[in-house]
């Protein structure tokens, strides 16, 4: 019985890694809300809580002078069968968590983004830039990174939106050399 119970374990453990490399959510059609309810994948972080639990259980229940095979058999069922509620209730609560606001940091949305300069940029005066987001036009208020400066029609790249609405640009051609 011995070997049933290390097979459990090792099976478990296995199932186990598999949910961690594949995950458990299910995954939504492009542009659809995401599911409430776990998938088909749940059941295997609820299979693997309950072959580790149930095999080290019984592996440690059944050794010689502790428990009988049936009463360590029952006993590594029942803790597997607890774990297993344990897990599905935990991948549930985590399928379902909506986050409450959008995890990007608005400040860095725009980052690496190309806009056209519309009023010169100057290390002492801030200038204006031009950029196409969804199909809109925005004007910005905008200065250069480091003091640097931008005529007239120069490509810029956006760094931030610092919290005024200014954006902070480096010239195109000092990325592109990076590049």
């Amino acid at each position: 019985m011995t070997a049933v119970f290390l097979f459990t374990f090792v099976a478990g453990l296995l199932l186990g890694v598999r949910a961690m490399l594949f995950g458990v959510e299910r995954q939504a059609p492009l542009g659809a809300a995401p599911p409430v309810e776990p998938a088909r994948a749940t059941w295997t972080a609820v299979l693997a809580a309950f072959a580790i639990i149930a095999g080290l259980v019984g592996y440690l229940a059944t050794r010689p002078g502790r428990l009988d095979v049936p009463a360590g058999s029952g006993l590594a069922v029942g803790a597997g069968a607890v774990a297993a509620a344990g897990a599905l209730w935990l991948v549930r609560r985590a399928v379902a968590f909506v986050p409450e606001h959008d995890p990007d940091d608005p400040r860095y949305v725009l980052q690496g983004h190309v806009a056209t300069v519309v009023r010169s940029i100057t290390p002492d005066a801030p200038g204006e830039i031009s950029y196409l987001l969804e199909g809109r036009e925005h004007v910005v208020p905008a200065r250069g990174l480091d003091g640097a400066t931008a005529g007239l029609g120069d490509e810029v790249v956006i760094e931030r939106l610092d919290e005024s609405g200014t954006a902070w640009v480096e010239p195109w051609h000092l990325v592109e050399e990076r590049l």
